[in-house]
Order: C-alpha cells, then structure tokens, then sequence
C-alpha cells in the first residue's frame, strides 16, 4: 500500500487565497541554477588566467663544495636562491616543466688544477646543449657557461648532466671563485 501526502498550507490575506506545497519551497528556479554556473565558471577561468601569469624561474648554485661524478651523472645545484613556482627539485638537480612553452637555460661548471668538467643540458634523454673546461695548470681555476632555448611540454624534464666525454668530472665551486650555477626560465 502505497502513501501519497500532499501538504498545502492555505493563506487568506485581504480575500486573496495563496497556496504552496513542500515541491514548490524546494526546488530550485532553472535560471537561478544557471546564474550560478556561469559565476562559477567565470572564476575558474580567472584562476586559470592567473595561474597562467604566475612567473616560472629558478637559479640554483652549489655553495662551497668540491667533488667528482661520473659519466652521465646527473648535477645537482643543491642551494636555491630563487624558485618562483617550485618547479625545480634540488634533490636531485631536476626541473619539471609547469606548462607547454619556450624555456631559456643557462649554467656554469667551474674546476680548478688539472681537471676535466664537461656538461650538456638534457630534456627527456635528449641533448640540448653542452659546454665544459679543462684546466691546464695547477692551482688555477676555471669556469664554462652556456645558455640554451628549448621547447618544453608540460611535464618534461630538464637537468644538467655529465657527458661521456671523460670518465672523471671534477667540480669546484666557492665562495671567491667562479661559482657552479643552473638557472631555467618560462620565455613564452
């Protein structure tokens, strides 16, 4: 057996009967529901936009440290001056692309004595770029830079790493000496 209830609530103002029931109270006004969509939508766009506008840029260095890698050893720039975004990781030297764009690279190895550092840019496994020195004389030191361009894909990663060229990558980088340094940027 099944119950239907019907609840009117009956009104007499100034000989006017006004009537309502519980499913009109209820829902809710199709052009009201659609305002409200449109308001929200606006916002998210705006927040987007925003997020869009937010400025994408680093420059990592290593302090005071001197130490050798390996072929194909991924450079870790461990002290971060500057990450607007947090897209670079200075555990483990790499940055991750916040969006589809052109991005602008540029880095500084230094040595000192007679040593080998030599290091390309890489992008997802590819080469963008490479620059090194080999200092010829004792107690000397000295410093490489390059500066890249690169299009980047949301998500694809970019770091500094060794190349095959010498077995033994020598890193010096002090306080008043040239410093080893990594910085990225979001072009466009």
């Amino acid at each position: 057996m099944n119950y239907f209830i019907v609840l009117v609530i009956v009104f007499s103002v100034t000989g006017h009967t006004l009537t309502n029931s519980i499913q009109n109270v209820t829902s809710l006004d199709e052009d009201s529901t659609n305002s409200r969509l449109e308001l929200l939508e606006a916002k998210i766009s705006l927040l987007e936009n925003e997020r869009k506008k937010q400025p994408v840029l680093f420059f990592a260095i290593i302090k005071q440290r001197d130490f050798t890698l390996n072929k194909h050893s991924a450079v870790v720039f461990e002290t971060v001056i500057i990450n607007e975004g947090d897209h670079y990781n200075n555990n483990d030297g790499i940055f991750v692309a916040p969006r589809d764009g052109i991005y602008m690279f540029s880095w500084t190895v230094c040595t000192v004595n007679v040593n080998y550092i030599i290091t390309e840019l890489v992008v997802e496994q590819k080469v963008i770029s490479s620059t090194g020195e080999r200092e010829v004389d004792v107690g000397a030191f000295s410093s490489a830079s390059m500066t890249a361009f690169c299009r980047m894909n949301k998500d694809e990663h970019a770091w500094i790493r060794t190349t095959s060229y010498n077995t033994v990558n020598y890193i010096y980088s002090a306080d008043r000496h040239p410093r080893t340094s990594f910085l990225g940027l979001l072009i466009e």
